[in-house]
């Protein structure tokens, strides 16, 4: 994990005349932090994604995928519920994982829709690295299941 942390908190991009990194940082995050997350949340971080966010803190890979403190909440309804989410992207979709084994799902903010996306957190970011962090094409790819909620299973209950 610490060699994949590495090649993406020293990754450049190449602009036009200059290059700019491809992690850019806005918060640094401790130990305490993911403790009153976790605490909040009731469920333990995975351990890849606790690494990550110690070592590069809450910040942006190529202003596609955004890690805050905000984007951690827990997913009360549907599938995923119990699901916790931490990170969106440029479209506002949602990122989330299950405490129960730690897979990864991508959840549409558009179309009421999500999707597995990997294993676990450092699957995760070794499959941004090897796609050359194209998150739109990635999540492109993804064969999305529709997201029902209780409003829809149960209108009535609703009204």
């Amino acid at each position: 994990m610490k060699k994949l942390i590495d090649t993406i908190l020293s990754g450049k991009r190449k602009r036009f005349l200059r290059s700019r990194p491809i992690y850019q940082t806005s918060a640094r995050v401790s130990e305490m932090d993911l403790l009153m997350i976790a605490r909040k949340m009731e469920c333990k971080l995975p351990l890849g994604l606790s690494k990550w966010l110690l070592a590069a803190g809450y910040g942006d890979i190529e202003n596609s995928l955004s890690f805050r403190k905000d984007w951690f909440c827990l997913i009360g309804h549907g599938p995923l519920n119990g699901n916790l989410a931490f990170a969106q992207d440029e479209l506002s979709n949602i990122y989330a994982y299950d405490p129960k084994d730690g897979v990864i799902y991508f959840i549409s903010s558009d179309n009421r829709s999500y999707a597995r996306m990997t294993d676990d957190f450092c699957s995760f970011l070794q499959e941004l690295v090897q796609r050359d962090y194209n998150l739109a094409a990635w999540r492109d790819s993804l064969a999305l299941q529709h997201y029902d909620t209780i409003d829809e299973q149960h209108p009535q209950e609703a009204a």
